[in-house]
């Protein structure tokens, strides 16, 4: 009877993996084709087009149950991993060349940002962590940092595809306004880069927004945006040891079950780019594979939101979202003018 109960339960485990990574495949499709078409469309980014790809799939179609556990992978296992390859894209030789100046500037909007994330959150009567999580978005990286401290945070997936689209959306108006602007006030190109990288969020716009102004504004965009991303270390890790202590259990034990430890393969990789260990090929490799990974889970969270229970959240975050992310704006200009970064 046993040996009959172990045959029967033999074919249950292939057709879970073929679950599993059919959604996988769905999704990589998906995020492919969000790239190609962000190719056609010009300025929506492919991180956006596959987020409203993902979300319109999942409301308006039934697939979604087909595919949750390729989502579920995808939204822990490629998420850690695309951030991970980032750190091979980030030189510390390279933040030490920015000069002490826009370190001090990227330090400072880092701050201030966190701070006026939970004065807006408290203006606005926000409820969840949708404050939190735009918060962290406008201070880092965005959607990277969004999407790594959401799970942290056990934020529901509405809450966290909220404030991504709060984030995006200001990303689009950024990537379509700040090139004018920068020219209408004649900044120069690494006064507008500098701008670009602390003020804008996710690290595809900033290089778009960058390189529409100069080459050499784009550069030195991309080079803030990376030292700004290194901010991703300590708020991580802090709000995973934050998190743990609501768990029973010692204080190692906690910490270990909390702390993001991708974020500390994401500095060790940092570090091997620094060292020069990695060949050039493979970091080219790298940056390819943690951007498409970046779209996939975007796809992924997308698949995963039910738009009637996000809607119900309100405009009020997204007004908040606004609000804080063109008071960093000002806040980023007045910084470098007052840091005579030129």
């Amino acid at each position: 009877m046993d040996c009959m109960e172990a045959a029967r339960s033999l074919p249950a485990a292939p057709p879970r993996a073929f679950a599993l990574w059919s959604g996988v495949v769905a999704i990589a499709l998906l995020a492919e084709a969000a790239r190609i078409t962000s190719w056609i469309s010009g300025p929506v980014p492919d991180v956006v087009i596959g987020l409203l790809a993902g979300g319109i799939i999942g409301n308006t179609t039934s697939v979604r149950a087909a595919l949750r556990p390729g989502i579920a992978f995808v939204l822990k296992y490629v998420l850690r991993a695309a951030i991970v390859l980032f750190g091979l894209g980030l030189s510390l030789q390279a933040v030490v060349k920015i000069g002490g100046a826009t370190v001090a500037l990227v330090a400072a909007c880092f701050g201030i940002a966190l701070v006026l994330g939970v004065v807006v959150a408290k203006i606005f009567a926000l409820r969840g962590n949708v404050g939190t999580l735009i918060g962290a978005g406008t201070a880092i990286c965005g959607g990277s940092a969004i999407l790594a401290i959401g799970p942290l945070l056990r934020a529901p997936d509405e809450e966290i595809a909220y404030a991504l689209t709060t984030i995006f959306a200001f990303n689009i108006v950024a990537l379509l306004s700040y090139p004018p602007i920068g020219h209408a006030l004649h900044l120069s190109d690494v006064a507008f880069g500098a701008w670009t990288g602390t003020a804008v969020n996710d690290t595809s716009v900033v290089v778009a927004t960058g390189y529409t102004f100069s080459h050499v504004a784009g550069a030195a965009a991309t080079i803030v945006k990376l030292t700004r991303t290194l901010f991703l270390v300590p708020l991580a890790l802090g709000i995973g040891v934050f998190a743990g202590r609501a768990s029973s259990g010692t204080l190692a034990a906690r910490v270990g079950a909390t702390v993001p430890w991708f974020v500390v393969f994401f500095v060790i990789a940092a570090a091997l780019r620094s060292l020069g260990a990695v060949p050039a090929p493979l970091l080219t490799l790298a940056a390819a594979l943690g951007s498409f990974g970046i779209v996939m889970v975007l796809v992924a969270v997308g698949l995963s939101v039910d738009l009637r229970k996000m809607t119900a959240l309100g405009p009020r975050p997204l007004i908040a979202g606004f609000a804080l992310a063109i008071t960093m704006s000002l806040v980023s200009f007045g910084l470098i003018a007052a840091l005579h970064i030129r």
